[in-house]
């Protein structure tokens, strides 16, 4: 210790109290003290000044110890108190510590008095610091339970250890509340945000804000501006607990409802208008361009309105508008958007269509959903419908040019009649027969082995070495050339051709996979599964085959599965991706953030990998939304001890992202485009830095 010591001896032999400091001295402590023998001369001592630690006697002619710390203990529970004595036996000094001593040393053993004092006084700072924290505590609280917003702190595994008097009011908890789960108070889709994203976030950056919803007592959701901090442990690091501030939205939110509403919704119908029409096509575009799934557009126009409105009167029309705007919403797909354009004329976003003829059945539905006459005013009123629709991506490639194809083609409905429908492009009935053909053709493929698979090289950004390769199916036609994939496995997906591609395409990459190792490349071959495939009851066995035929180190056997797959029946989705992993093979998520997204649903899956989907590499050296989802995947990637690989990188400024946010590995053209089984056994060992 830097200062001295200040003691004060509660004892009758001053050559004890020198063998004491001696004692003392050896162990590096230096002591400014005092000394007193009687209950008196004690008293006026600890008037003047309080010691750093008493040492005492227990037994002395003119004074008894025990009697001296109660004295002590009457002025203070502060002051470590100790006996050192020769007299003091074992039940004595039972007795004495029960009394309030803090410990004691034996006059024939004062080696132990300097270890003593120092955890003494070490215990007493301890004591003193946990009261000032006490009474900073208390302080808080008072400031906690006077705040309007919702205060509430939480143990790392989500149990209530706080909530103050406005929190308790907010959710309507009067009744004890600590220990219960905190996640008892948020609906369920606030509850994922808390969990899913609010917690790892503050875990990772200290602090989470955003806005959620809490249920009061009657259980209705009140919206909530919110934030959440993660209180770490000194030393450690550990998260001690977790911290959240929350205030009531709900005024604010009606307001903006209000004018969301009116921006948005048509004042007749209340169906969305033409801009929220708009915006809801692009997002189905977008989809389906991530997706290869189609989406069409269809412009419903009532014939003859005019004439209904001439006889019955404007009132009338827009009663009928709104009652054909009902039925409309009631015989479209669930998803699907019903929108008023204006005059007679409605919008159908038909979105995330397995084919463009799907649309045939959204307008023979919706023909026959105003089939029945409506009633307004007294007066049945017959509607006959002209449609038109146009589809992406064969008709145009965005909103506006899919608005004026379904136009046009109700243009040409009414130019004949009308009561009809129409596509902007009439090839349905080559289309289909185009399927059915290549549907023949692929099996007459299989058995003629016209397949291949091609390897894409993965890169590990730690070195640049290649770590892995994406086994990708080719379709070499003997006349028309490559087919491309999205041409043909859409069609093997509608029949049992998915499951006979699958085994080969797993067997052919871990062939090509053992074959790079026996030439001294240990990389992983990375092969995908379709859902359909991957919930048969044969999946796992196919993969268990794969491996022992091909000899292939089971780790170096990566199956690449979208999230589509895990969505319909988790539990049975568990239950194989953990046979999966008892088979050694490794387990990747692909276009992860492009379908369901669900974090909660992600962590509780036994997977090694999280690809980001192309669509958010792509536009990341702009920032944006796009490069905060794909920063985002990284960080909760590696918040879930999963490795982070992005796809379709094509420039250095996305490659340099990519670093910079601590992706693990790449793929893309700017390394490697896909290449036979060959040319890839060329590439590895090799470094890819463009």
């Amino acid at each position: 210790m830097s200062s001295a010591v200040s003691i004060l001896f509660v004892e009758d032999s001053e050559p004890d109290v020198e063998l004491a400091l001696r004692a003392l001295r050896q162990d590096g402590l230096t002591a400014k003290w005092s000394r007193v023998d009687t209950e008196a001369s004690l008293r006026e001592a600890l008037a003047r000044a309080k010691p750093d630690v008493i040492f005492s006697d227990f037994a002395m002619p003119q004074f008894n110890g025990l009697r001296a710390l109660q004295v002590v203990r009457e002025v203070t529970r502060d002051i470590p108190f100790i006996f050192v004595s020769g007299t003091i036996g074992e039940e004595r000094a039972i007795e004495a510590i029960r009394s309030g001593a803090t410990d004691y040393v034996l006059k024939n053993n004062l080696r132990r008095l300097g270890t003593a004092l120092k955890r003494a006084l070490a215990e007493s700072a301890e004591r003193r610091k946990a009261r000032q924290v006490e009474e900073e505590r208390a302080r808080l609280v008072q400031i906690l339970e006077a705040t309007p917003d919702y205060v509430g702190m939480s143990d790392p595994e989500g149990r209530q250890i706080y909530l103050n008097a406005a929190g308790r009011r907010l959710v309507g908890r009067d009744e004890e509340v600590l220990g219960k789960p905190i996640f008892d108070i948020y609906p369920q889709w606030a509850r994922n945000v808390i969990e899913g994203e609010a917690r790892p976030r503050a875990e990772r950056d200290g602090v989470w804000q955003g806005e959620s919803a809490m249920l009061d007592a009657g259980g209705r959701e009140v919206p909530v501006s919110q934030v959440v901090i993660a209180h770490r442990a000194e030393g450690s690091g550990a998260i001690r607990f977790y911290s959240t501030i929350a205030r009531d939205i709900s005024e604010r939110k009606a307001y903006e409802a209000r004018i969301q509403h009116l921006a948005n919704y048509d004042a007749v119908s209340g169906l969305p208008n033409r801009s929220l029409l708009g915006d809801r096509a692009e997002q189905a575009i977008a989809h389906a361009r991530r997706t290869g799934r189609g989406c069409a557009l269809l412009v419903v126009n009532l014939d003859r309105f005019k004439l209904f409105n001439d006889s019955y009167g404007h009132a009338a029309g827009d009663v009928l508008l709104k009652q054909v705007g009902e039925r409309l919403a009631l015989t479209v797909r669930e998803g699907d958007t019903v929108a008023r354009l204006g005059a007679d004329a409605f919008g159908i976003l038909a979105a995330d269509l397995a084919r463009a003829d799907d649309v045939h059945h959204i307008a023979r539905k919706i023909r026959e959903g105003t089939l029945a006459p409506f009633s307004v005013e007294g007066h049945d009123a017959h509607v006959t419908l002209s449609i038109g629709a146009a589809v992406f991506p064969r008709d145009g490639e965005g909103y506006d040019a899919l608005l004026r194809g379904a136009d046009a083609a109700v243009s040409r409905v009414k130019a004949s009649g009308g009561d009809g429908f129409q596509f902007y492009a009439a090839a349905m009935t080559k289309e289909a027969v185009d399927r059915i053909e290549l549907d023949s053709a692929l099996r007459a493929a299989i058995a003629q082995k016209q397949l291949e698979l091609h390897y894409q090289p993965q890169v590990a950004l730690a070195g640049d070495s290649i770590v892995g390769v994406e086994a990708l199916m080719r379709w070499r036609h003997p006349e028309r050339g490559f087919i491309p994939p999205g041409l043909f496995i859409p069609v093997a997906e509608d029949s049992d051709l998915i499951q006979q591609l699958g085994v080969w395409a797993l067997m052919e990459g871990a062939r090509a996979g053992a074959q790079w190792q026996k030439a001294g490349h240990r990389v992983r071959v990375a092969v995908n599964v379709s859902a359909r495939q991957f919930g048969s009851d044969g999946f796992v066995d196919a993969v268990a085959r794969a491996l022992r035929a091909s000899s292939i180190e089971p780790a170096c056997l990566e199956i690449e599965l979208t999230e589509s797959a895990f969505i319909q029946d988790r539990a049975r989705a568990v239950a194989i991706l953990e046979s999966l992993k008892k088979l050694g093979v490794q387990i990747a998520v692909d276009d992860f953030g492009t379908g369901y997204s669900s974090l909660s649903y992600l962590s509780g899956l036994p997977v090694d990998c999280v690809k980001i989907d192309r669509a958010f590499v792509d536009p990341v050296a702009k920032g944006g939304r796009d490069a905060a989802v794909a920063q985002a995947i990284i960080s909760l990637g590696h918040t879930l001890g999963l490795r982070v690989l992005a796809e379709g990188v094509e420039t250095a400024q996305q490659l340099q992202f990519l670093r910079a946010h601590g992706c693990d590995e790449c793929q893309g053209y700017f390394f490697a485009r896909p290449c036979p089984a060959e040319q890839a056994g060329a590439l590895l060992g090799k470094k890819l830095t463009p």
